[in-house]
């Protein structure tokens, strides 16, 4: 196969990665009633049709949104905590890179997808000259499938841009006339060749705005594939080469590695990678989330079709010269007077039956405790009151033990933090 062709493959095998992510993300926004369910006559609809049809109206309790945010805003609390002197060459990237907000987006990525992707590259941009730092979403980034936790075995990488005339030649063009020549015709060509494109539909009938190879979201951009590969031969030991391509093939730029190590400029981290496959965090409550929806849906469906104050009034109760209307006015009023007919052969009286849903409360309790337990994250992580009877001593326990349960992945984010600020000095010294 072509370069492109091998690119085009491993894009197309991370397409898993991609699927599992846009739900897990759909999840984690609120969007939680689209799971695909068969109904009576084995024909599969969404969840949410599937409640509707069966007289009840789907509610969402997002717990995984206030999930996120908590372990997000821990890290943050952490960053806060760790400022120290440091490489000030370093601090001057972060500073222009704004890095405290980009690694808190990454995190919030990683807990989602469980991929954690940047870019650093030493380039020109219309911001300037220097390090830059870039997340990668993971919808529009490949590589061969690799084992390794570190990534050691990864032998091709890349992402895919979406450029306009004026950023490819200023990127590609090197201030040489027929190459600026060369790279508008080539942007031309591309936009003209443009597929049209809409939204990718499910068989649910659920739209999402997926990226494809091939072409550009937006009809006035060009589509660039950026692709790095390892090369090497016994005399120097290897190395990493970098291509631009379009999407016909036309290799548009190259380059080789700036680094004193010969690496690519991509830092990637899957969590965990287990035989090649990403579970992500977020992936452990997606079933608790769901069933705590539906009984929430089941409870408010109990409470919504119960009697409540049903009143019961015998048509010969009515008084002479009044009307049911009369007494419905009269029955809602506080402190109000409603004349009876004595010789009724019933008084009036309100029905109010209590509603059976203390099974599906309890399962509820149960199902909350279930999800903190699952995630790891407690009631005191999150800043909740915990009651009058609790000591100071014990709240802050009770944090430092759900602390403990996600030190596993700050270390592992941290860690790749770390493999990212390396990289990023030695783009300086080149």
């Amino acid at each position: 196969m072509t370069l492109l062709e091998s690119s085009r493959a491993a894009w197309e095998a991370c397409g898993n990665i991609r699927a599992t992510r846009r739900r897990l993300k759909r999840f984690t926004y609120g969007q939680q009633w689209d799971d695909a369910v068969r109904d009576t006559d084995g024909n599969m609809i969404s969840d949410e049709e599937h409640a509707r049809r069966c007289g009840r109206r789907p509610i969402t309790n997002n717990l995984i949104r206030s999930l996120v945010k908590s372990v997000v805003g821990r890290f943050r609390r952490e960053l806060m905590d760790r400022k120290e002197a440091g490489d000030e060459r370093l601090k001057a990237i972060g500073l222009a890179n704004r890095l405290d907000e980009l690694d808190a987006r990454a995190l919030e990525e990683f807990l989602i997808s469980g991929c954690a992707i940047q870019k650093v590259s030493y380039e020109r941009r219309f911001e300037g000259s220097g390090v830059w730092i870039d997340n990668v979403n993971p919808d529009r980034f490949f590589c061969n499938r690799y084992l390794d936790p570190r990534g050691f075995d990864i032998r091709l990488i890349g992402m895919l841009h979406e450029m306009s005339l004026h950023e490819m030649k200023m990127r590609f063009g090197h201030n040489n006339r027929r190459r600026l020549r060369d790279i508008s015709n080539i942007f031309s060509k591309s936009v003209a060749m443009r597929p049209q494109l809409g939204l990718l539909a499910s068989p649910l009938g659920i739209c999402d705005t997926g990226v494809l190879f091939n072409a550009a979201s937006d009809p006035s951009l060009c589509r660039v594939i950026e692709v790095w590969t390892f090369e090497g031969d016994s005399r120097s030991g290897g190395a990493w080469h970098g291509r631009f391509f379009t999407p016909d093939g036309t290799m548009i730029d190259e380059t080789v590695s700036p680094y004193r190590h010969g690496s690519h400029p991509f830092v990637v981290n899957m969590y965990p990678l287990t035989d090649g496959e990403v579970h992500p965090f977020i992936e452990d409550v997606i079933d608790q989330q769901r069933h705590i929806n539906q009984l929430i849906t089941m409870i408010d469906h109990i409470l919504a079709h119960s009697a409540k104050g049903a009143l019961l009034f015998p048509v010969d109760a009515i008084p002479a010269g009044g009307s049911f209307e009369s007494t419905i006015r009269m029955w809602s009023k506080p402190g109000a007077v409603i004349p009876v007919n004595a010789r009724a052969s019933r008084m009036p009286s309100e029905v109010v039956s209590s509603a059976r849903s203390e099974g599906a409360s309890q399962l509820l309790d149960l199902e909350m405790n279930m999800f903190r337990q699952i995630s790891g994250v407690s009631t005191a992580l999150q800043g909740q009151p915990m009651g009058g009877n609790m000591s100071a001593s014990l709240y802050e326990t009770q944090v430092q033990n759900s602390a403990i349960a996600l030190l596993d992945i700050f270390e592992t984010f941290n860690s790749f933090r770390s493999v990212r600020d390396g990289k990023a000095l030695m783009a300086v010294d080149c």
